[in-house]
């Protein structure tokens, strides 16, 4: 191995061309994939990049958010594992008076923080990186000692209380280490993930308020008295709103909420309130579950009075609103990998916060995928797909049976309150079905091996509070006029524009989850796939459709004279789907679901009620111990024809 020792300042860093060698044997040896002199270019684009943010922070350079935006396919997370494991080692080889680099990493998801952590150390050969989030978390020693700290977005929020004056003190445990401040942070995916956004409905806080005992609001009494300010402060707004049609105003800049509080002890007593037995039940999961949604409010209720806070109608419920930024902008060395940068708005509003780092060009080329877009009017969003779920369906699987072979390896992606209703992988006519939903999907390797993906319907946010609360956290609150006129830099609709840009960034992260993300020839070909998707009709479809022409060049678009909406067709009813029940019952919350709803779900006869029931009292069979993998119970309360049967999921 080349000497990996560079000294810069008395640091030592990882040599660039270290870094691409070390690449190019993992893409080669480990994922048999087919570098190329794009891809080498990228890669050491990638080490100098991270090599310019360690500099910058050791010799005290304002921060500066650094976006690199490879391609999916190109080794933008295996680049974060190697670099991780190359600079461990620079730390190991390293005697004074050159320092070492201590490094974060911030990933999405808790599978990815431990599959980022095993990586790091088996590339090392030694344990050099760990990880804390909230369902491992590390010492203060350990968070001192090791070279490479890996969180998740949520393990700093759940470290982070809300109140501004509060934060400062976690963010620094995170960030020190026995060397001194880590000189590079690193962020795998999207920095639109680490935007905190807060909501409290007026019907929500009026109920956690008539929750609180007699006892607590003597305890707590500023607590509750702050709550009722701010529950008068809601129907004031929303009188006011209804007065004039709706839409979203200013309530209060931050500093002018009806009074700031820390609410932290009184959510600490409110967790423990027995309110399964407020409802007439006794029972630990609904107790579990209520006191779930009441700290949700109060997490939010204590935001929105600790910062700004504009009040929208959210259908007809009133809600007030605000965001911040959970990572702070000047933490050290930032460096976001987003393979959708070029897309999404985010790092247009960071202004010259962020610089968008160029990618080399011929990186990747997807002339051999196919992308079939049938267009409608109709709705694609969660509500009217899961509105229109039982006839859609049905309609989408007919298609794809009569266009796509036997031989083919399926991925579906769809909204988690309809992934059900995709049919069991042996009732489809495919070598292989794999399915997954929006939240999900990101950065994950799982589906690679697909030839086909089919995105069905469209993870759109709320069309309001979403790009607000964005606009809010890296632009500075806007008053009024703003809000009734969300323009910026000559974009007349820019809440619109957001929502197109997100809408295009998650369809590319899904899409590329399957088989075209391997190269495999020199030019950053890939294997041959179909994608088959639904897009709005007009120019919200056009534009979507552009941008992921824009970031999947030679991209093949052909038309799919697939209708979202026609005759009706008919499904097998073939018995108990157990997979698809398990599937249902993954995706449900925690709490009860009578037997009848699930009946009435997947269109059972009595007969296969029945059948089902025989299946669940039986504590051996397979459909039983899967569900009590994922903590699902079967239960039957009362007698004869007053019984009620249950699937009872807990936290």
């Amino acid at each position: 191995m080349k000497d990996l020792i560079g000294l810069h300042e008395g640091y030592a860093l990882v040599s660039p061309q270290t870094f691409v060698d070390r690449m190019a044997d993992e893409w080669t040896m480990r994922y048999q994939n087919v570098p190329s002199e794009p891809l080498r270019k990228l890669w050491r684009t990638m080490a100098n990049t991270y090599q310019e943010a360690i500099t910058d922070t050791a010799t005290g350079v304002a921060p500066n958010w650094r976006v690199l935006w490879p391609p999916t396919g190109s080794g933008k997370t295996l680049g974060a594992k190697v670099y991780a494991a190359l600079q461990a080692q620079q730390n190991a080889a390293t005697a004074p008076p050159t320092k070492p680099v201590g490094i974060l990493i911030v990933t999405r998801l808790i599978d990815q923080a431990d599959e980022m952590v095993m990586a790091i150390n088996t590339l090392s050969g030694r344990q050099v990186a760990v990880a804390d989030h909230m369902e491992h978390r590390t010492s203060r020693e350990q968070l001192g000692e090791t070279d490479v700290l890996v969180i998740t977005h949520q393990a700093y929020v759940s470290a982070t209380q809300r109140l501004t004056s509060t934060r400062e003190g976690k963010w620094q445990l995170l960030m020190k280490w026995k060397h001194g401040e880590r000189l590079l942070t690193i962020v795998d995916e999207a920095l639109c993930n680490v935007i905190e956004e807060s909501q409290v409905k007026l019907d929500s806080l009026g109920r956690v308020i008539g929750y609180i005992p007699h006892e607590l609001r003597i305890a707590h009494a500023p607590a509750v008295d702050a709550l009722e300010g701010l529950y008068v402060a809601m129907g004031h707004h929303g009188g006011i709103s209804e007065g004039f049609g709706g839409g979203a105003c200013m309530a209060w800049h931050a500093g002018g909420s009806p009074g700031t509080v820390d609410l932290s002890a009184l959510r600490a007593s409110m967790f423990k309130l027995p309110y399964d037995q407020y409802v007439g039940k006794s029972d630990a999961n609904d107790r579990a579950r209520i006191a779930s949604q009441v700290d949700k409010t109060l997490a939010a209720a204590e935001a929105v009075l600790d910062q700004h806070a504009y009040f929208a109608t959210k259908g007809a419920q009133p809600t007030l609103n605000s965001s911040a930024l959970v990572m702070p902008l000047d933490a050290p060395g930032p460096v976001v990998l987003d393979a959708t940068a070029h897309t999404d708005f985010v790092y247009q509003l960071m202004e010259d916060r962020a610089r968008v780092v160029p990618t080399p060009p011929g990186v990747r080329d997807y002339s051999s995928v196919t992308f079939h877009v049938a267009r409608t009017s109709a709705g694609i969003g969660k509500g009217a797909m899961v509105e229109k779920a039982k006839t859609r369906f049905p309609r989408l699987i007919e298609d794809l049976t009569q266009r796509i072979g036997p031989e083919r390896s399926v991925f579906f992606c769809v909204h988690k309150a309809v992934e059900h209703e995709i049919p069991e992988p042996e009732a489809l006519p495919f070598a292989k079905v794999a399915t997954a939903h929006w939240g999900a999907v990101d950065g994950s390797n799982t589906f690679a091996g697909c030839d086909t993906a089919v995105i069905f319907g469209l993870p759109f946010r709320d069309a309001v509070t979403w790009p607000t609360n964005v606009f809010f956290a890296l632009q500075g609150v806007h008053g009024d006029d703003w809000l009734d006129n969300p323009t910026w830099k000559g974009h007349l609709n820019l809440r619109e524009l957001m929502v197109r840009r997100q809408l295009s960034a998650s369809i590319i992260q899904a899409v590329n989850r399957i088989r075209i993300r391997h190269v495999t020839d020199e030019h950053g070909g890939c294997p041959p796939a179909d994608i088959f998707i639904v897009l709005p009709s007009g120019e919200r479809g056009d534009d979507i459709l552009a941008a992921i022409r824009r970031e999947m060049p030679g991209l093949q678009v052909v038309d799919w004279p697939f209708e979202l909406d026609g005759p009706k067709v008919r499904k097998s009813k073939a018995g108990t789907p157990q997979g698809r029940l398990l599937t249902y019952m993954e995706n449900r919350a925690p709490g009860r679901t009578s037997l009848r709803a699930v009946a009435r779900e997947f269109g059972l006869t009595p007969s296969g009620k029945k059948e089902l029931q025989k299946n669940l009292r039986n504590e051996n069979h397979p459909l039983t111990l899967a569900l009590q993998a994922m903590g699902v119970s079967y239960a039957v309360t009362g007698k004869g024809r007053g019984a009620k049967s249950e699937l009872v999921k807990v936290a």
